[in-house]
């Protein structure tokens, strides 16, 4: 059995090769031959089939008629890796939505593919110059500039005298005061995915861990960010007590 197994995995192991050739290609033929004849002689699910009898119908089932198409289908194609199931997919799911002609559709998928390989070899002729315009460098507004500038702080004083620290600076110990996972509270646009519509302005408040503050100016004005990562949607349980499942992104928050 192990040697009737073993022709099935070299004929696979020689059509896997990169580069396979023309005598590659029939050992293939015979080793998937010899398989196959081990399998109708020894294994006794198949003899239920063909049998070796040549009064009974001379049938199988079509994966294993396949087999004895494999080496053939080399010799047209090219190795199997070019033309096996996952690239002919890809290569379907490519040209299909191409076809816009019920009527002529080998045609117009054949003028569809023409016109689309002259446009991928346009850019290395002159010609293309005068069909592509350049793309101009955006002009950006002076008052848009962002200086590279800023100053980085690990604790925020507010206006009534506490402090709020950050985990930047916390203390690599254990009993240490955790003053750094804070509650804000944000003003919020509930229609800002409509653009033309009036704001209707909402305060929630999310929660999160404060990495850092962080002093910037930007169009002559100071703006003091606080760097944020929010936590997840915030549950209440039957107790009122709110709890979250993980973490998310980070980001700039104007304090």
């Amino acid at each position: 059995h192990l040697q009737g197994w073993s022709n099935i995995v070299k004929a696979v192991k020689l059509c896997l090769e990169p580069v396979i050739s023309e005598d590659q290609v029939d050992d293939v033929q015979q080793l998937l031959k010899k398989f196959l004849d081990y399998y109708e002689r020894f294994v006794v699910y198949f003899r239920e089939y063909y049998q070796h009898n040549s009064q009974r119908l001379a049938a199988c089932r079509i994966s294993f008629h396949y087999l004895l198409h494999v080496a053939n289908c080399i010799k047209y194609c090219g190795p199997s890796w070019t033309h096996w199931q996952f690239p002919m997919e890809r290569i379907c799911g490519i040209l299909q939505p191409l076809i816009k002609s019920r009527l002529n559709p080998y045609s117009n998928l054949s003028n569809t593919l023409t016109l689309l390989q002259q446009f991928y070899l346009l850019p290395f002729f002159s010609i293309s110059k005068s069909i592509f315009k350049e793309k101009l460098p955006k002009q950006w507004n002076s008052k848009q500039n962002i200086n590279n500038y800023g100053m980085k702080y690990g604790r925020l004083r507010t206006s009534d005298g506490h402090y709020i620290s950050s985990h930047w600076i916390k203390r690599k110990n254990k009993i240490a005061r955790n003053n750094y996972c804070v509650q804000i509270r944000r003003t919020i646009d509930k229609v800002s995915h409509r653009p033309n519509a009036l704001p209707q302005l909402m305060i929630v408040d999310i929660y999160g861990i404060v990495d850092y503050f962080f002093v910037h100016k930007f169009n002559d004005k100071i703006h003091m960010l606080a760097y944020v990562q929010l936590t997840s949607k915030i549950i209440d349980d039957e107790y009122e007590c709110k709890y979250f499942t993980q973490f998310k992104s980070k980001e700039f928050i104007d304090v």
